[in-house]
């Protein structure tokens, strides 16, 4: 359950939210003044996020290294462009 909680309160009960986001995988939007600063999250998730995300990293690397930079759709598309416009 995702839970809002101001910075102070955070400070003063840290033992009780980590309690509740470790033991019933709540999350905590931190706020400073009324303006969210932080989240926190269960360790899993962040885990989980932060693997997906090399994966994607990953995988945009290994397609831009394999990607050919002039393919036959670009010439065809210039000379289209190029007929076009005479």
């Amino acid at each position: 359950m995702l839970k809002t909680v101001s910075a102070i309160k955070a400070r003063q009960n840290l033992g009780q939210v980590m309690n509740e986001i470790y033991l019933k995988d709540d999350e905590y939007i931190v706020e400073r003044s009324g303006k969210p600063m932080v989240a926190i999250i269960p360790i899993e998730k962040y885990l989980s996020m932060t693997g997906k995300r090399k994966e994607f990293f990953n995988l945009y690397d290994s397609l831009q290294q394999t990607a050919d930079t002039s393919s036959p759709i670009d010439e065809d598309l210039a000379e289209a462009l190029a007929a076009a416009r005479k």
